[in-house]
């Protein structure tokens, strides 16, 4: 055969990083090595044979391998084996043929000229891109690999590979999972062998609950010691935020490597005695792997499952990379990181199924804004309905359900990553397996369907204010007209069809609210991508301070509110006297009767009007909000006219941090006008939609708070007539039990029955200490994981505390360590808040507060909105900072870097 003759068989047959290696070429699996080659990552020399050199040597027999396979009963282990054996036979008998063996042997000799060692791997190529590796279905340890063949034995080995494609396991993967066995070929890797001293199997994400923290199984030896289980290995668990380390360090016994007694092969060998028991990798060298896994993570954008090995130099040397396959329809994705921002810590199956009912409108509305087709939200209907979970009476978010749902909206896809991380707030990675149908025409029709999706965007934002105030309007006009109606005596079927009927209308309203939201992704993307293009940096302190300024926030107007009624009493001196040592509720009563000014009364019964839904978790339908315990603005009263708070004082805070906002951008961009305009109508449109926000969330509260009213009347009703044991028993019914009882459609008459079961489940939830994200295979049959269990895999010291800076500025002061925002006991003026989370009740104690610590929330939290509004440093996302900040110690908090540093843990 003539050179020119070899060089087109060989570029037919083989090919090289530098010449070819695509997915339908040589299969995933060693298509990612060229990829990771092309960014980079150290990969050991190789060359592939293709799919088209398997077709070419095992052509003559394909008829023969598909009868085979055609004629098995592939439900039958034994005639699957048997097949299995026989199709290897047919194979070998067929051998390479002469062309394949040329071009083989002319390119070992052109690569490896010094005849080395080598790792000889399979990789299946499927039709329709299910090959071995795929996103979808990745054959995991269903093909083989050779290690340590020399030369010789390369032949041998590439035989054995095709072979391995009709494995067993091989077989029976494809049948089960209902894929094609005609069409397929096998591409074989001929790679170097490098001599790996240590080797490892990593993991982008927590395998067991999809969080991102990287985890490490390690042994002495080559890596088939780790991937096959056959020696001992040592666990890490790299922590993704705080890169804190957990080992398990194994007692390793044995280990696999070179069976150097044949100088080829692998033999499993007693790892030397002052191994045994120490750790295979160090912290740092831990880290510095997670490290590299999420730099190839980047490169192929989903979560990857990594083999690598450690020479005797140090170096890594990555042999493999496939994607983590995670089955979404057999595993729930749970996260309470956004939800429980509005329903903290545990509530009553009431405030759930109100909840539940609340976001299945909210979402139906938006999507059929969004262009959604009536169809597709018939269809989504079941999906809409499971958007939250219950489990030990906290409310989750199903992100599966959430995922599933927003993909019907058009330009969704453009802007998942912005929603997972600034609306989900998530931490675990959750990769969603699309269902949609793949080819051409499919594509085309998604491609049309975004181009009219991203015009009806654009429409809605030039609509957007026009929209949002035909929304405030008409629920204004609908709330003065049901709070105008008496409930006293009236009856419960009545009740409920008014009920009904204001829902059903709110339902045609609250999808302006989420097209906001939308709107606040994008702006808050945009201003992320300008800033980046640009090389600005110091940008969580440019958001702090930018995003201040604008049309009054409805947290702060109800605050400065307040505030304005601490100032009049201030002027007053019997008044004051009167706020500085009576109780709350005997001043109500005297405000009541008429006995204390005017001007001040009428102000108070104004701020009640307007305002009187807010309260402490005012979304749970089990607590009184501000209509209904009055007094309780006069305990806040109280709290501000103690202190030194005017409303004149807390605007020029927030005009001078807004202020100090433009100077910075300025520094940063000192000859760019026309990007520093740029970027402040970004931030002027993103406070715009933070406005609507706001403003939406406490027509939110309204809306809960009518239907609170309705309820505990119901309650009230049932209780006169013996069927509950307290009127507030109703709140441990749900919506459906308490309504099928009085139209006579409920499943159970033994309301009270019910009650006490779920009262005693309420008990016993309140004593756990929940995770905020999480992961349940098939069935939620146990409680949820404890905090501890899921947010890192070590106990993690109080040194180093980090979190989000939200507001910039450093102070210090004593902490103060509280799960409920209704405080007994002082306050002093140089505390720090640490908490959990908060929700618009926490207001008066985050504005006497020196600093805020929280362990939730993001840069568009409620927290973090709070704290830039009014000036107070503040720290959002903190792990477990109320387990490991003592309670009064001194710390110092820097809302500029995220820092808590604990300066003295004795308490004062």
């Amino acid at each position: 055969m003539n050179e020119t003759r070899i060089e087109t068989l060989i570029e037919t047959l083989i090919e090289t990083p530098n010449d070819g290696m695509t997915p339908g070429s040589v299969g995933w699996k060693l298509a990612r090595l060229k990829a990771l080659q092309e960014r980079g990552i150290r990969v050991p020399h190789l060359f592939c044979l293709t799919g088209a050199a398997y077709h070419r040597a095992v052509a003559p027999v394909a008829d023969t391998i598909d009868s085979l396979v055609r004629n098995t009963d592939l439900d039958d282990w034994n005639q699957v084996c048997a097949t299995s054996t026989r199709i290897r036979e047919v194979i070998a008998e067929t051998g390479l043929g002469p062309e394949v063996e040329q071009a083989l042997e002319h390119r070992l000799a052109a690569d490896f000229p010094d005849s080395p060692l080598l790792a000889v791997r399979a990789s299946v190529i499927g039709a329709q891109g299910q090959g071995e590796d795929s996103a979808r279905n990745p054959f995991a340890g269903m093909s083989d690999s050779f290690l340590y063949v020399p030369p010789s034995g390369v032949k041998e080995a590439v035989l054995s590979c095709w072979a391995s494609a009709f494995s067993p396991e091989g077989l029976l993967y494809r049948h089960r999972q209902r894929l094609p066995f005609s069409g397929l070929s096998v591409a074989v890797g001929v790679q170097r062998m490098v001599f790996g001293e240590r080797s490892l199997v990593l993991f982008t994400c927590d395998p067991t609950s999809y969080a991102r923290n990287t985890v490490i199984s390690a042994s002495w030896g080559i890596g088939e010691g780790v991937v096959q289980e056959k020696a001992p290995v040592d666990h890490y668990f790299v922590h993704s935020r705080t890169g804190d380390v957990e080992s398990v360090v194994a007692h390793k016994t044995t280990m696999v490597t070179l069976d150097r007694e044949r100088g080829h092969g692998t033999v499993e060998t007693a790892v030397p005695g002052a191994r045994v028991d120490i750790p295979v990798l160090s912290d740092e060298e831990a880290r510095s792997l997670a490290q590299l896994g999420r730099d190839i993570e980047k490169i192929f954008g989903e979560p990857q499952d990594i083999e690598a090995t450690f020479t005797q130099d140090g170096l890594v040397h990555v042999v493999q990379s496939r994607p983590v396959t995670i089955e979404a329809d057999r595993h729930r994705i749970w996260s309470s990181a956004n939800v429980s921002e509005s329903f903290p810590d545990t509530t009553t199956p009431m405030t759930y199924s109100v909840a539940r009912r609340f976001y299945w409108l909210l979402n139906h509305d938006y999507l059929r804004r969004s262009g959604v087709p009536e169809s597709e939200l018939h269809d989504l209907h079941e999906t809409m309905t499971r958007l939250l979970g219950f489990l030990d009476n906290r409310i989750y978010h199903s992100i599966n359900a959430f995922i599933k749902m927003l993909s019907a909206v058009p330009i969704f896809d453009s802007v998942r990553r912005d929603w997972e991380r600034l609306v989900a707030e998530l931490d675990t990675f959750y990769h969603h397996t699309s269902d949609r149908p793949t080819g051409l025409r499919a594509r085309g029709r998604r491609t049309a369907r975004l181009v009219t999706g991203w015009a009806r965007v654009a429409r809605a934002y030039q609509t957007l204010p026009r929209d949002f105030k035909d929304f405030q309007k008409q629920w204004s006009e609908l709330l003065r007209e049901v709070r105008t109606e008496s409930t006293a005596g009236e009856h419960p079927l009545k009740l409920v069809a008014d009920y009904r009927r204001t829902w059903r209308t709110a339902g045609q309203l609250w999808g302006i609210t989420l097209v906001n939201y939308q709107f606040m992704v994008l702006f808050h993307k945009a201003v992320e991508l300008a800033m980046d293009r640009w090389g600005i940096d110091e940008q969580d302190t440019l958001f702090s301070q930018l995003l201040c300024g604008g049309r009054q926030l409805k947290g702060a107007e109800i605050a400065l509110s307040a505030v304005h009624l601490a100032e009049q009493v201030r002027a007053d001196t019997a008044l004051h006297d009167l706020f500085l040592t009576g109780q709350p509720h005997a001043i109500w009563d005297r405000l009541a009767a008429g006995e204390l000014p005017l001007q001040f009364t009428e102000g108070v019964h104004r701020h009640i009007e307007r305002y009187g839904d807010r309260g402490i978790a005012e979304l749970k339908l089990e607590k009184s909000n501000l209509r209904d315990n009055p007094w309780e603005l006069i305990r806040l009263v109280q709290q501000y006219t103690a202190s030194d708070l005017t409303v004149t004082a807390m605007e020029e805070v927030e005009r001078a941090t807004r202020l100090a906002g433009e100077a910075l951008l300025h520094s940063k961009l000192p000859r760019a006008r026309l990007r520093r305009a740029v970027l402040l109508a970004l931030f002027d449109r993103l406070r715009t939609t933070l406005y609507y926000r706001e403003a939406g969330r406490y027509m939110r509260s309204e809306l809960f708070g009518y239907s609170k009213h309705i309820i505990r009347a119901l309650g009230v009703e049932l209780h006169r007539r013996d069927v509950l044991d307290d009127p507030q028993d109703v709140f441990f019914l749900d919506l459906d039990e308490l309504f099928g009882f009085i139209d006579g459609t409920g499943s159970t008459r033994d309301l009270a029955g019910v009650a006490a079961l779920r009262k005693r489940d309420l008990e016993r939830s309140r004593a756990l200490r929940p995770a905020r994200e999480f992961a349940t295979g098939d069935v939620v049959t146990t409680s949820v994981p404890q905090q501890e269990d899921v947010s890192s895999h070590a106990a993690q010291g109080v040194d180093g505390l980090r979190g989000l800076g939200s507001c910039p500025g450093k102070v210090r002061g004593y902490a103060r360590i509280l799960s409920d925002p209704a405080l007994d006991g002082e306050f002093p003026a140089d505390s720090i808040l640490i908490t959990r989370e908060t929700d618009p009740g926490w207001l008066y104690l985050m504005l006497a507060s020196k600093g805020i610590v929280v362990e939730r929330g993001s840069l568009l939290s409620h927290t973090a909105i709070t704290g830039r509004k009014f000036g107070i440093p503040t720290i959002v996302g903190v792990p477990d900072a109320t387990r490991k900040i003592p309670e009064g110690s001194l710390i110092e908090v820097d809302g500029s870097t995220g820092s808590v540093v604990i300066l003295d843990e004795a308490p004062r």
